[in-house]
């Protein structure tokens, strides 16, 4: 039970969000193209354990393992009818670990909270894709409306189309009353930053704004050396509470896997300078694990007060 609600928390600032899912569970076996989602039902221990290890390095926001979980995805993997079984078992699981590491820890009392992961259709809209802004809305309002578990947040990820975060805003609006924070992907160009489809900072933030979002978010994309210097420019475009999360570095390739190489030292320096620079919460995406929030969270804990 929070004593804080997120909001005010997030007002707060120093929140530190948990690391990477999918590459955690690569490092566990799963097979590459295989949906992380169906281990909520056939490996949940699994999930847990990656949960309680960013738990108790020090992570305040769990985040479950749903991002791919919106009805067409899960349809295309024969999981169709699986919908509110995966969704809100991934509820259970990441609140199942909360609860354990807080029953057993002595000494830490941090509230903690659950954040509810929607990511990307898959469907692109015009002119690349065929797909509607209608039709997307209501993919996510299908995924958010099978919970029947509480959630103190809902977080969109990865999105590299405004519209598509848009719809996915508005459908967790029409369906939730929890924040709603809405996380978009940015490359480095030699003309600055902008998603995929070129969106830049300003608009994608001021839209998201309008829109009625509770926050706003970097993540992926980027390793942290870039997203620190992207941070200023989040910080410039919008009032509303950020929250950052880099990956591990550029990734390299070999026998068909990723491997991310930035040292988790340097990592945890850059969302230390992001936190001093006015970014609210910090997090990791892809190829970071517990060691990375554990110094990140040592990073934010030496912090002048």
């Amino acid at each position: 039970m929070q004593n804080n609600t997120f909001m005010e928390r997030m007002r707060v600032g120093g929140v530190l969000f948990d690391g990477g899912m999918g590459s955690m569970l690569i490092a566990n076996g799963l097979e590459p193209g295989a949906p992380p989602e169906e281990w909520n039902r056939s490996k949940p221990q699994l999930i847990t354990a990656v949960h309680a290890a960013y738990i108790a390095a020090g992570a305040e926001v769990v985040t479950t393992n749903t991002f791919g979980a919106t009805p067409s995805r899960l349809k295309s993997y024969g999981l169709g009818d699986e919908l509110a079984n995966l969704n809100n078992a991934a509820i259970r699981i990441a609140r199942e670990a909360i609860e354990h590491y807080q029953s057993t820890s002595q000494t830490d009392d941090t509230d903690r909270y659950i954040a509810f992961s929607i990511g990307p259709t898959g469907k692109l809209l015009p002119p690349v894709g065929q797909a509607d802004v209608a039709g997307i809305e209501e993919e996510f309002v299908g995924q958010l409306e099978s919970l029947d578990e509480q959630v103190d947040l809902v977080l969109g990820e990865t999105f590299f189309d405004i519209r598509e975060a848009l719809a996915a805003l508005k459908a967790a609006k029409r369906v939730t009353e929890t924040p709603v924070g809405i996380s978009v992907t940015f490359t480095k160009t030699p003309r600055g930053f902008f998603t995929m489809m070129g969106d830049t900072v300003a608009d994608s933030f001021d839209r998201l704004a309008t829109g009625g979002a509770d926050f706003v978010a970097a993540n992926c994309s980027v390793a942290s050396d870039d997203m620190l210097e992207l941070s200023k420019l989040l910080r410039a475009a919008t009032e509303l509470p950020i929250l950052c999360q880099p990956n591990a570095g550029a990734p390299t390739v070999e026998d068909g896997m990723p491997i991310y190489g930035q040292p988790p030292e340097d990592f945890a320096a850059d969302v230390g300078s992001m936190i001093e620079i006015g970014i609210n919460a910090v997090g990791g995406c892809c190829g970071t694990n517990p060691e990375f929030i554990r110094l990140a969270a040592e990073s934010i804990r030496s912090m002048p007060r």
